[in-house]
């Protein structure tokens, strides 16, 4: 692939959908293309007079369609949680375009490349992982003082992006999570330490009073030091994982990662996994199997750091930003 001229464009202005793009960006330079990378979301209008004005060979767009107006010979590159979400646009894109989607496409529409990208791991050198740590988990893991976490990706974005319909809907969607999850919590004993890291506080649908609602993290590195700190981290996507999912980076630092089933169907395919899933991360399918997990799993740090090592490997091997780049440019060839 020539060097080419890239616009990026990120999924909203918050910090994670920035970073993200960031890392999109710095691989496409590494390979020697040019990146003018926005730092927020624009209207279709201004972005057709952007491309009036500037040259570009390319356009990655998240979480948004193709204008009408755009030049035949810029191709198009849209990264979308689920084609359902440009469905009014798609007759904007030609056989040179090429879309994205989170959630995997059943579509057989032959005239659109149509394919599957989930996020990856943020990658930083040297990144502290928990087995960096194992010098001092010899005293009954002093600095694994959390025995679940839970963060969630419903933002302030979210809550404030100008339709009713859509922050109702987003709303509800967000407290049937975690009525859920407070199910499974309350299945459990009283003794497990929680935290919940979240936009709204939802501690009245606890039992227990060791479960803490924390408010949003806002700073980057923060992330990182719960997967850490955390004996379990539960996911909290169940169709498909969210553009700022934390899934990569928990198994990237060597975190015991717990989600539902559900979920794993639908993307143990993409994830190309080496072994048997059950050596990478824990699944469940309901409160019992959920509560049977944890309880086999709380006082076993080392069965969690073997598992954690495994997937820090794999992770490391094909899921980071520079993977999802090489996907990209074989797409677009």
């Amino acid at each position: 692939m020539k060097e080419s001229r890239f616009l990026i464009i990120p999924k909203s202005n918050n910090f994670r959908d920035i970073i993200n793009v960031k890392e999109i960006t710095n691989e496409l330079k590494k390979k020697g293309h040019d990146c003018i990378t926005l730092t927020s979301q624009i209207s279709d209008k201004n972005l057709e007079f952007i491309l009036e004005e500037e040259k570009f060979n390319y356009v990655f767009r998240v979480n948004n369609g193709k204008p009408e107006k755009v030049n035949k010979n810029i191709r198009f590159i849209s990264w979308i949680s689920d084609i359902s979400k440009i469905d009014e646009c798609l007759h904007n894109y030609n056989e040179n375009d090429l879309i994205y989607t989170l959630k995997k496409n059943p579509s057989d529409n032959k005239k659109l490349k149509i394919n599957q990208m989930l996020g990856a791991a943020s990658y930083f050198k040297n990144i502290p992982k928990i087995s960096h740590y194992e010098s001092v988990t010899k005293n009954d893991q002093p600095f694994q003082q959390i025995d679940i976490s839970l963060i969630s990706n419903y933002t302030k974005i979210d809550l404030f992006n100008g339709s009713i319909e859509i922050i109702n809907e987003a709303n509800i969607k967000n407290l049937e999570r975690h009525k859920y999850f407070h199910k499974l919590l309350n299945n459990l004993e009283d003794k497990y330490i929680t935290e919940v890291y979240s936009l709204i506080n939802y501690s009245n649908l606890s039992k227990f009073k060791n479960v803490k609602y924390k408010g949003e993290i806002n700073n980057f590195n923060y992330f990182f030091e719960i997967f850490r700190r955390s004996k379990f981290n539960i996911l909290f996507e169940s169709e498909f994982l969210d553009f700022n999912t934390n899934f990569f980076n928990i198994l990237l630092v060597e975190g015991t990662l717990i989600f539902n089933d559900k979920l794993l169907n639908k993307i143990e395919h993409y994830l190309d996994l080496d072994e048997d899933s059950s050596n990478y991360f824990l699944n469940y399918n309901n409160p019992e199997s959920f509560k049977s997990n944890i309880s086999n799993y709380i006082d076993n740090f080392n069965e969690r750091i073997q598992m954690g090592k495994k997937s820090s490997k794999l992770i490391s091997k094909k899921h980071l930003y520079k993977n999802r780049i090489e996907q990209l440019i074989k797409d677009l060839d």
